[in-house]
């Protein structure tokens, strides 16, 4: 009979922004689900992350309960390399310290010969146990016979991003009568000395593991400012010097971050979705930066405003990139401020006292409030109600909080 399958979304997200103080960024992950019940999970093999080459298929053979893979491609491009992993958990997939999976360490592996035609290649990998989480990752290298060549990864829009510079996702699989249990992930970046730390925290734990470093250009300076994190693109972008210096760096690259170019304005708080990077100006004026898809700045507008009396200390876009949401600061008590981008208008939604906060999205429109505490090594996240601000179902964490913004689960 057909097996149903539940996948388990380990996914990457929006962003939140940077501090104007020596730097540690943060970030922030949900996960959720979405349920497969047809027996297999078709997802779309990409060669250099935007070509459409074939499929890759998962599924559970009827016959002999084995998790098979197979990989087929279409449109003139033909198949010279397969690399497979499966296994019951993505912590298993070989990868280096940088988090670049190893794909040579992959198990399953086939070459063939350029010219051979072979569109179809399926592999029987692991037996497939009741009620137990499995993953995936599926790599290749295909070629046209025009001369063509790329890397391919299979994806689809839960696949979970590698947390090194190379491109690559993998996904997450059970077969269960009840979706699984949803955990949290926090992650939290560490600017010093011109290099970039990213780790990821463990809400349920509060373990701690560093996932990736990136070291920054000495032009950037001491401090980074109204950072941005875009996870379709993997660029991080942020501003220093004098507070109109826009910085960006490719994490799919072997390049350090690179100068941009001027704001028009100087720089409080920001936050970036798609080609877009919106920022707060010290006159509390709210900007959209649109860039082009070589990073180069194509325009820069005001396009609304918050009340002069309060000072921005934070930021994130909704995933929908319908809203801007705001932590602020309105004589010494924190607020949480709305901003649609639609028509224009900006609202106060609650008061959080005198306490301070960093908020964040996640892939799923959920938005999140980390709270600074007295005590050290100890912040407090919260769930925000995005229609009233209110803040639901805290959970403490053992580290420090100054920003948040996204990152991978590995």
């Amino acid at each position: 009979m057909k097996n149903i399958l539940l996948f388990i979304v380990a996914v990457l997200t929006l962003v939140s922004c940077q501090k104007q103080t020596p730097v540690e960024e943060k970030s922030g992950i949900d996960l959720g689900y979405g349920s497969f019940k047809y027996g297999e999970v078709v997802t779309t093999l990409y060669g250099g992350q935007t070509i459409d080459v074939g499929t890759v298929t998962v599924g559970i053979d009827d016959e002999t309960d084995y998790i098979y893979v197979k990989y087929e491609t279409t449109d003139g491009w033909y198949i010279a390399e397969t690399h497979v992993f499966v296994g019951t958990d993505g912590s298993q997939i070989p990868v280096n310290k940088p988090g670049n999976p190893k794909i040579g360490h992959f198990p399953y592996s086939t070459t063939h010969s350029y010219g051979d035609g072979t569109t179809v290649v399926t592999y029987p990998t692991i037996p497939y146990v009741p009620g137990q989480a499995f993953v995936v990752a599926t790599h290749a290298v295909v070629y046209t016979l025009d001369g063509e060549e790329e890397t391919a990864w299979s994806w689809n829009e839960e696949a979970t991003r590698f947390s090194g510079k190379r491109w690559g996702w993998f996904l997450n699989f059970s077969y269960n009568g009840v979706p699984p249990s949803e955990t949290s992930y926090l992650y939290i970046t560490q600017y010093i000395d011109g290099v970039l730390y990213i780790y990821q925290i463990n809400l349920a734990t509060g373990s701690v593991e560093l996932i990736s470093q990136e070291e920054f250009d000495a032009g950037v300076g001491g401090t980074i400012e109204g950072a941005g994190w875009d996870p379709n693109s993997n660029m991080f972008v942020f501003v220093s010097g004098s507070g109109t210096e826009i910085w960006g760096s490719n994490f799919d690259e072997d390049t350090p971050a690179g100068f941009i170019g001027n704001l028009e304005s100087i720089a409080v708080e920001g936050t970036f979705l798609g080609n877009t990077y919106y920022f707060v100006d010290e006159n509390n004026e709210i900007w959209a930066v649109v860039f082009d898809a070589d990073m180069q700045i194509l325009s820069q507008t005001v396009i609304g405003s918050l009340d002069a009396g309060i000072s921005v200390l934070d930021m994130a876009i909704s995933p929908d990139g319908q809203n801007l949401y705001f932590i602020t600061n309105n004589n010494g008590v924190a607020e949480v401020w709305v901003y649609n981008l639609n028509d224009g208008t900006a609202s106060m939604l609650s008061n959080l006292g005198n306490s301070q906060y960093q908020i964040a999205f996640d892939e799923g429109g959920e938005l999140y409030a980390i709270e600074e505490t007295a005590e050290e090594d100890n912040s407090v996240v919260h769930d925000i109600d995005m229609n009233t601000g209110e803040l639901n179902n805290s959970t403490d964490i053992n580290v420090d909080v100054e920003d948040v913004t996204t990152g991978p689960k590995i």
